[in-house]
């Protein structure tokens, strides 16, 4: 930290693993930082020699040139796209597991399957709780770099870490074996950006008291920056929602707190948009709580922090539109979709076989 700061670099206030710095042309350079990996992004290649010369002073380093691969991610890129697989990890992971020649799945967890406490518990004592918990640890490295759509059922697992059963086990693997069938797709990141539209745009669904035992219902959201995939989650809510329209409305602030956290973010590196951010729901009654404080009987009850939504609305940081259920990308966050489902919000958000775009 010491050299990047003598470099002329500060902390980013929204990751404290990101140091910027700003040049004379205004352009920002960019260094990330996790324990002994760092990447370091600029506007022109001798900038970027002037910093990696600065780090050699100071470290031994190895300098491996532009960047293939990092944090087992696979990094490869044309003139306009950027493509991102976890193939050769999750390849590890099948070998780890012994799935390696298992038949896939089509998706990774079956429509209508419901995760409780109640069934056989896991064989192995300690050491099978380790097992399941280091499977759910490899899945959710997979979903936070790459993989969206296995988000629902990674984030249901996780909450089982503690005391797993033979039935989480089972769809443990089922997940593994779905990947297995996806190996060679990758999240494409081509940037578009469109004249007069909100540089990121986020999508907010719920499942109302989708959880068997508590019946708390859960959020899911995902922004994209300029058409590009970048942010997303599926979260349980803490509150036990009345109504579909409530949970849908405590998912909106869900997404609005992490469209606050992107803005700060985009403006620390240099793109600032003077758009609100749009963020699309697809519950008519939701978004009109969201935007309209008059509906005191139907809102009196609900906590007072997620309210926030509406907050961030008056103050014109986000802006609210209906998008049709068919076409709610944060769906497969929330639930087990059907295949024909999540192969289209699949596509829609940028997960692609090798096959269908140019490779480089």
């Amino acid at each position: 930290m010491q050299t990047l700061e003598k470099l002329g670099f500060g902390h980013s206030e929204t990751d404290w693993g990101i140091f910027l710095r700003k040049e004379s042309d205004g352009s920002i350079t960019i260094v990330f930082v996790y324990v002994d990996d760092i990447l370091i992004a600029a506007k022109t290649q001798a900038t970027i020699d002037s910093v990696r010369k600065g780090l050699k002073q100071a470290y031994t380093m190895t300098d491996i040139g532009e960047v293939s691969s990092v944090l087992g991610i696979s990094v490869q890129r044309t003139k306009d796209v950027y493509y991102l697989s976890q193939a050769m990890y999750i390849q590890t992971v099948l070998e780890r597991f012994g799935l390696e020649d298992a038949r896939s799945e089509p998706t990774p967890i079956a429509t209508g399957t419901k995760l409780t406490k109640e069934s056989i518990p896991l064989e192995g004592g300690k050491d099978g709780v380790s097992k399941f918990q280091a499977v759910v640890g490899c899945l959710l490295w997979i979903y936070l770099c790459t993989r969206v759509k296995i988000g629902y059922i990674v984030s249901a697992l996780a909450r089982f870490s503690a005391c797993p059963t033979k039935d989480h086990w089972r769809i443990a693997m089922r997940v593994i074996r779905y990947l297995k069938g996806t190996l060679d797709f990758r999240l494409e990141l081509r940037p578009v950006v469109e004249p007069n539209q909100p540089a990121i745009i986020g999508y907010s669904d719920a499942d109302w008291a989708g959880e068997v035992e508590g019946r708390q219902s859960q959020s899911g959201y995902l922004f994209k920056l300029y058409g590009c995939a970048i942010s997303w989650a599926s979260l349980r809510q803490d509150c036990v929602a009345l109504s579909s329209v409530e949970s849908e409305y405590v998912a909106l602030t869900e997404a609005g707190k992490e469209a606050v956290w992107l803005v700060r973010a985009m403006s620390d590196y240099g793109i600032p948009d003077k758009n609100p951010v749009l963020i699309c729901g697809d519950n008519q009654g939701a978004l009109a709580l969201a935007q309209n404080p008059g509906y005191h009987r139907r809102t009196k009850h609900i906590e007072l922090r997620y309210h926030y939504i509406r907050s961030l609305k008056s103050k014109g940081i986000i802006d609210l539109e209906y998008v049709d259920t068919h076409n709610q990308t944060a769906d497969i966050l929330t639930k087990p979709v059907p295949a024909p489902v999540l192969y289209k919000h699949r596509d829609a958000i940028g997960i692609r076989h090798l096959s269908d775009s140019s490779s480089p």
